[in-house]
């Protein structure tokens, strides 16, 4: 369960085109950009093992936005970024694959070096935003905690 919770969480995020409301959007959609590194991953409610948190990097470069793991990169996904809401808002569109057309709200926060996304990718209506960083039993969402990571983002 654990790893699909992964698999799809990726697949949601992970590979997208920005749509950017406003300036302060514009500005976290530019502080986005480079490669990011899980190091803490839970859904509804439990915590995924380190090592495989360990192997989970995301990739934001330019207009897109992709999971990077072993076993390859991740659809591609639009989101929509609302920085002027609290908390900050993110909507993922995926754009290609089973789940096109599927949207997914979530709420993010960049500081000090993480972007922490929670968004609603398993509910039964995955448009419900979460109000806190958080996951429970049953509830569908999935929350992600991320660190830059050293390595540069690679070409697609």
């Amino acid at each position: 369960m654990l790893n699909r919770v992964l698999c799809v969480f990726a697949a949601c995020v992970f590979t997208a085109v920005f749509a950017v409301a406003d300036d302060k959007s514009a500005n976290d959609a530019k502080d986005l950009q480079g490669m990011w590194q899980a190091v803490a991953l839970e859904a509804n409610g439990e915590k995924l093992p380190a090592d495989e948190v360990k192997e989970l990097k995301i990739a934001i470069k330019a207009d897109e936005i992709f999971a990077v793991k072993p076993e390859g990169e991740d659809p591609k996904n639009k989101f929509k970024l609302d920085s002027g809401k609290t908390p900050k808002t993110i909507d993922l569109t995926v754009v290609e694959g089973q789940d096109k057309g599927k949207t997914a709200a979530g709420i993010y926060s960049l500081k000090d070096g993480q972007l922490r996304l929670c968004i609603n990718i398993f509910g039964p209506d995955t448009t419900q935003r979460p109000t806190e960083f958080k996951t429970e039993a049953g509830n569908g969402v999935v929350f992600a905690t991320l660190e830059r990571a050293k390595t540069p983002c690679p070409t697609r």
